[in-house]
């Protein structure tokens, strides 16, 4: 008898004690990695998402924040440590995976939709492509982000293409250097942290980059004429781990979407323009743009115009085999075709 009641209280405190770490083994713990290090401004709205996230799912999904250096990993490889489950959520840039994921470079196609409802158009028409070559690679997209249009700084007053004939303008690489050909310009490539002292030597002519890396980087200094291009944007992904996405409840997933849907609409109305917008006003206001002019609309259509067979040679040699139906798409989407 006394066997017995020993054995039951036995299996009370053993049931018991499982009680708390079966409640626990809901719980997770996420990193988050991004492009942008510690001091970016970028990084305040990363981590309200995060702590969004965690807040949203009352802690049974705890993501953390890790911005670009914090984490053993580079922009470029992103994507595959996101599909090996290195990392469980990541900003994965479009720019960065072009090689190993031609589809990526579709939204960055330069000087596609040159107004605001043009390009919401157009993403209607690709997103839907990037998140299911995505999902193939083992990721979840939960939302995309861009960095603002790309712009011009010169050493010298630039007012039009015309003035752009012969300039070397540091660029990225890739698309960027074929409207930069287009203009009559000489696309040079220089690594970011050379690109100052690039402009200030005259290995290089101009810089092309966001208005707020302009000000970030103080390359005003030595290139003071600013000129507005409006040039592509580049976008990002925000993505999970397939399996880790499947391995929490259909609750979090939901709340989780909501927040980061919630958090891609502040990205798009601050990082993408409020941003960039006030680093302008302050140059201009401090007086360290000299000179401002802007790349007229009949410009920008014509550089348009001429780049459609360009780009429609690019996507069918480098982008197959979707990417010819889907420019052809946008192409119509956007009265083009």
């Amino acid at each position: 008898m006394k066997r017995g009641i020993m054995i039951s209280l036995a299996l009370v405190l053993v049931l018991s004690l499982g009680i708390p770490q079966a409640m626990g083994a809901d719980k997770v713990r996420w990193k988050f990695i991004n492009i942008m290090g510690a001091g970016q401004v970028h990084n305040k709205y990363f981590s309200q998402m995060t702590e969004g996230i965690t807040k949203g799912t009352n802690g049974e999904v705890t993501v953390t924040n890790y911005p670009a250096g914090e984490l053993p990993y580079k922009g470029t490889d992103h994507l595959k440590i996101i599909e090996k489950g290195l990392v469980e959520m990541a900003e994965v840039t479009a720019g960065f995976v072009f090689g190993e994921m031609p589809i990526m470079a579709l939204p960055d196609l330069p000087y596609m939709a040159l107004t605001k409802e043009d390009m919401k158009k157009y993403r209607e028409v690709v997103l839907p492509y990037i998140y299911t070559a995505l999902r193939k690679r083992g990721v979840e997209p939960l939302t995309w982000t861009f960095y603002g249009p790309r712009q011009i700084v010169s050493r010298k007053p630039t007012a039009n293409m015309a003035d752009l004939k012969g300039q070397k303008v540091r660029t990225a690489g890739g698309l960027q250097d074929a409207y930069i050909k287009l203009w009559g310009a000489v696309p040079t490539f220089v690594v970011w942290a050379e690109v100052y002292p690039a402009a200030q030597r005259g290995i290089v002519d101009s810089i092309m980059t966001a208005t707020l890396a302009i000000q970030q980087s103080k390359v005003y200094e030595v290139c003071p004429n600013f000129f507005k291009i409006d040039g592509p944007i580049t976008y990002g992904f925000i993505c999970v781990n397939q399996k880790t996405w499947k391995a929490i409840s259909t609750k979090n997933q939901e709340v989780i979407r909501k927040v980061v849907d919630d958090f891609g609409k502040v990205w798009e109305a601050k990082v993408g323009y409020e941003l960039d917008d006030v680093a302008f006003k302050e140059m201009l206001d401090k007086k360290q743009i000299k000179a401002v002019h802007e790349l007229s609309m009949q410009e920008k259509i014509k550089t348009q115009k001429d780049l459609i067979p360009i780009l429609r040679d690019y996507v069918k040699k480098n982008i197959q085999p979707e990417g010819p139906e889907i420019f052809e798409k946008v192409l119509k989407a956007l009265n083009l075709g």
